[in-house]
C-alpha cells in the first residue's frame, strides 16, 4: 500500500532522484553552449543551423511544457518520470552520434520532451512529499541546483573537451542517464493516501477528454489579461539569459579576443548569478512587499549590463566574469514572474499558469536563440540596416549587431510594467489605504 505520510527520509529520497534528473538536464542544456562549436566544425554546420538546433530544443520544450503540469497531476511522477529521463537519455545518445543536422534536430526534440518534465517534475515531487508549507521553500532549492548544475556543467564540459571528443562527453552524460532511470524505477514512488491511490488508478480518460481539460484551463489563464503581460515580461528577461548563456555568450567574447576555453568559463559566471538571484529577489520581493518592484529593477539592470557588454565589448576576462555574473543575478528577477502568475489565479488553476510562464519562457528563447544567427547571415531588418552581407565574418562588430535586439526586447519587457498589476497581498495593500 502507498504510503500517505509526507517528509522524512523517503522524501528527500524522493526529492534527490527527481533533483538529479534536473541536473542532468541543465548539464545538457547549457553544455551546447561549449559543445555546438565543436558540433558545427565536425557536421560543417552554419551559425543559422547553429541558432536553430539551439532554438528548437527551446521550442518543442516550450510546447510540451503546457501539458507536463497536467500529465504529472493525473499520473504521479512515479510513471511520468522515468519514461521523461527515458526521453531525455535516448536523444542524448543520438545527439553523440548523429551524422547530420537532422539527426541532431530529432535528438533536440526528444531531449525537449523529456525534458520539459525534469525542473517542473522536481517541483512537483517536493510539492507532494513536503508539508505545503515547504512547497515554495523546495522549489527555490531546485531552482539553486539547477543553476549550480549549469555553472558546474559549463565548466567540467569546457574542461574535458579538451581531453576528449564532445561525442564522448555526450554519450557519458547518456550513460548517467541510464543510472537516473534505475534509480527513478527502483525507488522513486507518490505518497499517495488509499484514497488518492484509488483516484490515480482509475481509466485513462482518453486523449480528446485529456486535451479538452487541458484546452480548459488553458484558456482560463489565458483569459487574465495580466497573465500575458507577466508571462511576456519573464519572456523577455529568462528568454536573453537563456539565449546568451546557451549559445551566443561564447561566441561573442571570442569574436572580442578571448580565447574559446576562457570565454566558456566565463560565461559560467552568467549561471552562477542566476544561482544567486533567484532566491535572493524572491526574498526581495517578500521584504519590499512588492512583485513588481524588484522584478522591473532587475530588468533595468539586466537592460544596463547588456549595453555595457554590446557599447563596449574588447574587455578582459575578469570584467566579463563580473559583468555575466551581474547579468545571471538580474535575470533571476524572471522566477517572480511564476510568483506573481500563481497570485493572478485560483488554487486550481496554479500548475497551469506557472506552464505558461515557462512555456513562454522558453519560447522567447528560442525566438532569441535564432535571431543573432539570422543576422549574421545577412537576413532580416537589422542586417540590412548594419549591412551585413550573406555568410559574414565573425566579426565582433557583426555580433554587436545581430545581438542588438536583446536590450531592444529589455526594453520592451520594462514598458509592458506600465500594464502590470501588483498582485503581493492586496487585500492588507487595500485596506492599509
Amino acid at each position: 500500500m502507498t504510503e500517505a505520510v509526507v517528509g522524512g527520509a523517503k522524501a528527500w529520497l524522493a526529492w534527490g532522484i527527481a533533483v538529479s534528473f534536473v541536473l542532468l538536464v541543465f548539464a545538457l542544456q547549457t553544455g551546447y553552449a561549449i559543445t555546438n562549436v565543436y558540433v558545427a566544425d565536425d557536421l560543417g554546420l552554419t551559425l543559422v543551423q547553429v541558432g536553430v538546433i539551439g532554438s528548437i530544443y527551446t521550442w518543442v520544450f516550450a510546447i510540451a511544457q503546457f501539458a507536463s503540469g497536467s500529465v504529472l497531476d493525473r499520473i504521479g511522477a512515479r510513471r511520468v518520470l522515468p519514461v521523461a529521463a527515458s526521453l531525455v537519455t535516448l536523444g542524448a545518445f543520438l545527439f553523440a552520434n548523429a551524422p547530420n543536422v537532422w539527426m541532431l534536430l530529432f535528438a533536440q526534440v526528444l531531449l525537449a520532451l523529456g525534458a520539459s518534465y525534469g525542473f517542473i517534475g522536481a517541483g512537483f515531487v517536493g510539492g507532494q512529499w513536503f508539508e505545503p508549507a515547504k512547497y515554495g521553500f523546495m522549489f527555490s532549492l531546485v531552482q539553486l541546483c539547477a543553476s549550480l548544475a549549469a555553472v558546474a556543467g559549463q565548466n567540467v564540459i569546457n574542461l574535458a573537451v579538451k581531453e576528449y571528443h564532445w561525442t564522448d562527453i555526450m554519450n557519458t552524460l547518456a550513460v548517467g542517464g541510464i543510472f537516473i532511470v534505475l534509480l527513478m524505477v527502483i525507488f522513486l514512488r507518490d505518497p499517495l493516501t488509499p484514497e488518492q491511490a484509488r483516484a490515480r488508478n482509475l481509466v485513462w480518460p482518453g486523449f480528446r477528454n485529456f486535451f479538452n481539460e487541458l484546452v480548459d484551463n488553458l484558456n482560463t489563464v489565458a483569459g487574465v489579461r495580466d497573465a500575458w503581460v507577466n508571462a511576456l515580461i519573464g519572456g523577455a528577461t529568462f528568454g536573453c539569459m537563456l539565449a546568451l548563456g546557451v549559445v551566443w555568450g561564447p561566441r561573442l567574447m571570442v569574436s572580442a579576443g578571448l580565447e574559446q576555453s576562457l570565454a566558456n568559463e566565463t560565461i559560467s559566471f552568467s549561471w552562477f548569478g542566476l544561482a544567486i538571484g533567484s532566491p535572493a529577489l524572491a526574498w526581495a520581493s517578500d521584504k519590499w512587499r512588492s512583485r513588481k518592484k524588484p522584478m522591473f529593477l532587475a530588468c533595468c539592470l539586466q537592460l544596463l549590463v547588456i549595453l555595457l557588454i554590446l557599447l563596449a565589448p574588447e574587455r578582459s576576462a575578469s570584467e566579463f566574469a563580473a559583468l555575466f555574473f551581474v547579468w545571471g543575478f538580474a535575470a533571476g528577477g524572471s522566477m517572480i514572474a511564476f510568483t506573481i502568475g500563481m497570485e493572478l489565479t485560483d488554487k486550481t488553476h496554479v500548475g497551469t499558469s506557472a506552464a505558461m510562464v515557462n512555456a513562454t519562457q522558453f519560447i522567447a528563447g528560442g525566438i532569441l536563440m535564432a535571431i543573432p544567427g539570422r543576422v549574421l547571415a545577412g537576413t532580416g531588418l537589422i542586417a540590412r540596416f548594419a549591412q551585413i552581407e550573406s555568410e559574414a565574418a565573425e566579426t565582433l562588430e557583426n555580433y554587436q549587431w545581430s545581438l542588438i535586439v536583446y536590450p531592444m526586447i529589455l526594453g520592451f519587457a520594462l514598458l509592458l510594467f506600465l500594464f502590470l498589476r501588483e498582485t503581493y497581498s492586496e487585500p492588507d495593500l487595500e485596506s492599509a489605504s
